[in-house]
């Protein structure tokens, strides 16, 4: 089912000689997307638009069509499992293996796309590109679903977030499947459809371009900056239609009068929010004083864009306005009439269309239908004949059976009766027609038709009038939702206190009184059920020496580590999509990359335990990370002997601080700092989560956990407390605490203390 704030992605993935091509088509909106990938940057290419649908090309030979699983298809057997792994609810079919996924000229000139727009792309791109607009023709005949050749997008320009990172982040979705408690809840103040799906599309695609992200950040400040602006504006934009999806139903033949209507009067919220900016830009410029660089002064590039994207090439600017004036004054204003194709058009505005509406009209009381009956009434000397009018049936003459033997008795009603068609005979009454009658229902069955098409050619022109100048509108659409992204990116900031951050191209994350975005906006909500005390801020900082790339976080568990890890991925992501963050200070060296082993799974599906699950993710950090990226590891090395985990974690730690790679490193081996700090090149850092203890006697009664990331390495992980304050029976806390005495003090150096 289509969802107003969530695209509806087909995609299609070829196989090159050397590298993947991706492509990923919204047929709701008319979205056309390509991009070519290597096999370590699928999975995040992939859920970079995480399709409901993927086309894969069948294994030769096999049945063209049908739903299938990955394994069944031409890839690779890496890739396939891939697939089931990072799309497991997304629909897989197969198409036409030797036809589709070729460059094919004729599906393109039937999409009325050029083919020397595909034929830029790379061969692998070519083919699935291909292979989407013949899967359309093939199920939307004639429909022109697709008419925009596809926007090639550099993988390079955004950064990669590993697919377990997309998951244990809880990027879009929680863990769940639904997007409350996700990222993109906590920060989605949008007030149009299409402003929340490119929302979302931002935070699946964070940039790696400085430029264009200083654009996007300068836009939020601004009218972070002038707040009474900012709700005004937000307020304009809560009228706005979904004029992406409108244009696309009527580009595709499956619009109603109502898509015209929103079209139109989006149009007319467009030029006001334009008003409404530009006035307000006046009026601020002409209060300043004349002095040098004033006429450097101006709205941010990116808002000046959208401007001009709302007013429309100079040439169309006329033919829109006059569409949307066409479409108002033949359209009714009662939304209700404008879900069909019939009774849309006002009054007044076709004189031929009234004509015929005028004979289709059927009030039982009006002066015509009486005069009819009384003509008839006197013709057979009943009172009791009426005049009836059926859609189904058309006019005709109804007497009560008693009525009509009294009358077959007279010779009056005997020879007037006569002159009639007798046509229907009912339990209570009879039905009669006459010559008369059934012109009147030819003239009426002629009005019908000659209404129906009168509308429809009046919806027709309306139509065409909108489709002259739909490349404008196209960008019009998507003005107004990125004007609604850098409104709501403002709005999250003013109100929840989130900061600018700067970005750069080192190599530093700096954060000073960080806050976990999601966990912040369940407080506000109440949503909170143990009624906690506000979040506690925490900072980070990463960087070359002397500051260290690797921090080693200790602590007990419900400290807060894995809350830690994953505000400070979150900053990184908002940071790099143009929005404000959560934090008192921020500085974000671009981040390429984002890894994110955390919490524990199997996979039985695929014959995988949870360790082996674990170790996989651990292989892809430790192949794929760069001195770029941003690595969050919690836990490693838990799902095996104590021994062999602490020396699996050790390794880790040492690769990543080799390649220097900034890592966020959580475990309860606290041995590890001893074990391999000496050959970390000064890269690692510990700390840890504060606990603070109330004692009785000298026997610690109550744990404290105050969520503060402090200096230095935990003392011990408090488990046992920690069960203790899940409700584990007192014997079993008890019983614990004795063998947790007798292991400490028989193997002093057991590998437990690690």
């Amino acid at each position: 089912m289509l969802t107003p704030k969530e695209n509806n992605y087909l995609a299609s993935l070829f196989y090159g000689e050397d590298k993947w091509g991706l492509a990923w088509a919204d047929l709701s909106t008319g979205e056309f997307v390509s991009t070519t990938s290597t096999s370590e940057k699928l999975a995040s290419a992939i859920l970079r638009c995480s399709p409901k649908e993927i086309l894969l090309p069948g294994i030769q030979g096999e049945n063209d069509g049908g739903e299938s699983s990955a394994m069944d298809v031409d890839l690779p057997i890496a890739a396939a499992e891939l697939l089931e792994s990072v799309l497991p609810d997304t629909c897989m079919q197969t198409f036409r293996p030797a036809e589709s996924f070729v460059l094919r000229t004729r599906s393109i000139n039937t999409h009325r796309i050029r083919s020397t727009a595909l034929k830029t792309l790379d061969v692998a791109e070519q083919a699935a590109a291909s292979a989407i607009l013949d899967y359309v023709d093939f199920t939307h005949r004639g429909m022109n679903a697709l008419v925009r050749a596809p926007l090639h997008v550099e993988s390079s320009d955004h950064m990669i977030i590993d697919s377990s990172a997309w998951r244990g982040l809880e990027l879009a979705k929680s863990l769940s499947g639904s997007k409350a408690s996700s990222l993109l809840q906590a920060i989605d103040s949008t007030t149009t459809p299409g402003g929340s799906r490119l929302l979302a599309a931002h935070l699946a695609s964070p940039l790696m371009n400085l430029k264009l992200l200083e654009r996007r950040l300068e836009a939020v400040s601004y009218f972070f900056e002038q707040e009474q602006l900012l709700q005004r504006t937000r307020k304009q934009l809560a009228d706005v239609f979904d004029l992406e999806r409108n244009l696309q139903r009527l580009s595709i033949g499956v619009g109603t009068p109502k898509d015209l209507k929103n079209v139109a009067s989006t149009i007319d919220e467009a030029k006001r929010l334009v008003d409404l900016i530009q006035s307000h830009e006046r009026r601020k410029y002409s209060r300043l004083p004349d002095l040098p660089g004033k006429e450097a002064l101006g709205l941010p590039t990116l808002l000046d864009d959208c401007c001009n994207g709302l007013t429309a090439t100079e040439h169309q600017r006329e033919s829109i306005a006059k569409a949307a004036e066409a479409i108002h004054a033949a359209l009714k204003d009662d939304y209700a009439s404008l879900n069909s194709k019939s009774g849309f058009v006002r009054a007044g505005y076709s004189p031929e269309l009234d004509k015929w509406q005028a004979i289709l009209r059927h009030d039982p009381k009006s002066p015509e239908k009486q005069e009819l009956q009384a003509k008839y009434r006197e013709l057979v000397g009943s009172t009791r004949l009426r005049v009836v009018f059926q859609a189904e049936k058309g006019f005709f003459l109804d007497l009560p059976h008693n009525e009509n033997a009294k009358l077959l008795k007279t010779d009056r009603g005997r020879q007037a009766l006569e002159k009639l068609t007798l046509f229907q005979s009912l339990k209570n009454t009879v039905r009669y027609r006459n010559e008369e009658l059934r012109q009147l229902n030819r003239e009426l069955t002629e009005a019908a038709v000659e209404v129906e098409r009168v509308e429809n050619d009046i919806f027709a022109s309306l139509r065409d009038q909108v489709l002259l100048v739909r490349d404008d509108l196209q960008s019009m659409a998507h003005s107004i939702s990125q004007l609604d992204v850098v409104c709501s990116h403002a709005q999250v900031a003013f109100d929840r206190k989130f900061t600018r951050p700067l970005l750069d191209g080192s190599c530093e994350l700096h954060i000073e009184d960080g806050r976990h975005a999601v966990v912040e906006a369940a407080h506000l909500r109440g949503s909170n059920s143990w009624g906690m005390r506000a979040f506690v801020p925490n900072s980070l900082h990463l960087a070359g020496a002397p500051v260290g790339t690797c921090w080693l976080l200790t602590g007990p568990n419900m400290g807060g580590k894995s809350t830690f890890l994953r505000q400070n991925a979150h900053l990184v992501v908002l940071a790099q999509m143009g929005s404000f963050v959560p934090a008192r200070f921020a500085r974000v060296g671009l981040v390429d990359k984002l890894f994110c082993r955390v919490g524990s799974a199997d996979d039985l599906a695929a014959d995988k335990s949870t360790f082996m699950v674990e170790m996989q993710e651990t292989s892809t950090i430790l192949t794929q990370a760069t001195s770029r990226s941003l690595v969050l590891m919690d836990e490693v090395g838990r799902g095996t002997a104590v021994n062999d985990g602490v020396a699996i974690a050790g390794a880790v730690l040492e690769a990543l601080c080799e390649k220097q790679t900034r890592t966020l490193f959580a475990t309860h081996f606290t041995g590890l700092n001893d074990l391999v700090g000496d050959t970390c090149n000064g890269e690692l850092r510990p700390y840890r989560m504060e606990v603070l203890e109330q004692q009785v006697g000298g026997q610690t009664k109550h744990l404290v956990f105050s969520h503060r990331v402090v200096e230095g390495l935990a003392a011990q992980s408090y488990g046992i407390n920690t069960a203790a304050l899940a409700g584990c029976p007192p014997s079993v806390v008890a019983r614990a605490t004795e063998l947790l005495g007798e292991l400490t003090h028989d193997e002093p150096r057991s590998p437990h203390q690690f």
